[in-house]
């Protein structure tokens, strides 16, 4: 039994030593497995690190590289626009001053009044642009342009004494005084030498362009990164341009500011032969409303137009009407968004703001502009001179196309409806009666060198050359406002017979009398209003 026992601890001895024998050499395996594969793993771990950074590396790339092509854009841009700009000079310097002083249409100081020292200009952005196409030819995304405006910028300063000089109502003035110089414009205009605009539209351009180079410039900078060897003297660039033109920034904005006159004129009153575009006049606002309405508001005379990207005429007379002293606006208890314009000479007119901060703001000017009215002495002598209308255009409807027949051909027949301030009409015409039309407009009213007719309907022959490669949609918007720009026209309205034959209307249209029931109605309905004025 004891020799049992003996043995049996003998066996787990012998065990034991088996174990603690085996133990380091499964340690030392271990190791040598880490050993082997510690080479690779190392290995994996830079591989995969090196991949990350490519990735992070590629996308920086790809940010520069969008950044340099915009930048390159910016640039071309600049270009574009100063190359734009040089022809538009160009125009002005060949084809109306040269002749103006070769065939002395004016006096050598009237001259010198209208275009002051536009040839300076002329000849110092020509070279500005030469240098700019240079530097394109070999631009480089590293390239630095910054030097080329800091090496024009104080030959930039010939501005100032055209700013100084520049008339907002010169051009007009001298037309008004020298027949021949007026003459000349308006074949320059029925030439469409002026791009459909005028003269003035054309001089102003030098006022606009030293803000321009600003904003140009700024964009350069804003995709031109930190490092790169331009950046930080871009930023010294546009500081100088501040510099440049923070003592004619104010004269700069009045400038500008008067320019919505310009337009004004052009695309809306020069159709029914009003003349806004005054040395007193002043523009102080502009708003858009509901329903694509615009509000401008000047020291003594506010517009309405309607907006209309469909028609060819973008945008539309809807009313106008000169301030008087007792004019006023008010607002409406029941609906905060309304006002109204009241007034001896301004008859009822409803404003729908978008809200109640749009509201305000333009009430606050208006209240404004009529108190400055009340203490302006001049002003008020100026108001018994005035031409006191309101104007309530006539508007086209196209209700559709049908087929007529004439014969054995049948041709589209556009039904119509025509309406003025009290009177609806319901009539028909075709493409011949338009197209007579037309040309009767050119045989009748070019020979008069007049300008005031919307060049996009009566030069560019929409009826003859478009009218009928369009589709059903688009004949509607061309004949639409083809026959309202005909029917407002102050030239027709002073011999409209034959164009009223051909659109079967009556020959007393333009001066028909309103039924006394719609005036009655219209008359209740202002004195119904309950206004309240805001305190």
């Amino acid at each position: 039994m004891i020799t049992q026992d003996i043995h049996h601890l003998q066996q787990i001895k012998v065990q034991d030593d088996k174990q603690q024998q085996q133990s380091p050499q499964i340690v030392a395996i271990n190791f040598n497995l880490h050993d082997q594969y510690q080479p690779e793993i190392i290995n994996n771990t830079y591989i995969i690190q090196a991949f990350f950074k490519m990735i992070i590396q590629k996308k920086k790339y790809q940010i520069l590289r969008a950044q340099a092509i915009k930048r390159r854009k910016a640039f071309e841009e600049l270009i574009q626009t100063e190359e734009s700009y040089m022809t538009d000079m160009t125009i002005i310097i060949e084809k109306v001053l040269k002749i103006v002083e070769e065939r002395q249409i004016l006096p050598q100081n009237q001259i010198q009044k209208a275009f002051s020292n536009i040839k300076q200009i002329y000849d110092l952005n020509k070279a500005f642009l030469k240098d700019l196409q240079d530097k394109l030819e070999i631009y480089r995304d590293n390239a630095c342009i910054s030097h080329l405006f800091q090496k024009y910028i104080p030959f930039f300063k010939i501005y100032f004494q055209y700013l100084q000089e520049f008339k907002i109502d010169q051009i007009i003035i001298l037309r008004s005084e020298y027949q021949d110089f007026d003459e000349f414009l308006n074949f320059l205009e029925e030439s469409f030498i002026f791009k459909g605009g005028d003269l003035n539209s054309f001089l102003i351009k030098p006022v606009q362009r030293l803000p321009r180079y600003s904003l140009l410039l700024t964009s350069i900078l804003k995709y031109t990164w930190k490092d790169h060897p331009d950046y930080s003297d871009l930023k010294q660039t546009l500081n100088s341009f501040a510099l440049l033109t923070q003592d004619i920034d104010s004269r700069i904005t009045n400038i500008l500011k008067n320019q919505v006159l310009f337009e004004l004129q052009y695309k809306c009153f020069n159709l029914i032969n009003v003349q806004i575009v005054e040395s007193t006049r002043k523009f102080i606002l502009k708003e858009s409303l509901n329903k694509d309405i615009n509000f401008y508001l000047f020291n003594d005379l506010f517009v309405i137009t309607q907006m209309n990207e469909q028609t060819l005429n973008k945008e539309k007379l809807i009313i106008y009407s000169f301030f008087t002293k007792d004019t006023h606006i008010l607002i409406n208890e029941k609906n905060s968004c309304s006002l109204a314009i009241l007034g001896v000479q301004v008859p009822l007119i409803m404003l729908k703001c978008k809200d109640d901060e749009q509201k305000l703001r333009i009430k606050q000017q208006f209240d404004s502009t009529i108190a400055d009215l009340k203490n302006n002495q001049s002003i008020q002598q100026s108001l018994p001179r005035q031409i006191f209308q309101n104007y309530h255009p006539i508007l086209v409807e196209i209700l559709s196309i049908t087929r007529g027949q004439e014969l054995l051909k049948t041709y589209a027949q556009y039904n119509i409806s025509i309406r003025d301030q009290f009177y609806i009409y319901k009539t028909q015409t075709r493409h011949k009666f338009l197209l007579k039309m037309e040309k009767m407009l050119k045989i009748e009213y070019k020979q008069l060198s007049e300008s005031h007719l919307q060049p996009n309907l009566i030069i560019q022959n929409w009826i003859e050359d478009r009218l009928n490669k369009e589709s059903n949609e688009e004949r509607k918007v061309i004949v639409k406002d083809f026959l309202e720009t005909l029917l407002n026209s102050h030239l027709v309205k002073s011999n409209p017979e034959y164009f009223l034959r051909k659109l079967r209307l009556p020959l007393n249209f333009y001066n028909r009398q309103p039924p006394i029931q719609k005036i009655r109605n219209k008359l209740q309905q202002a004195e119904g209003l309950k206004w309240n004025k805001l305190i």
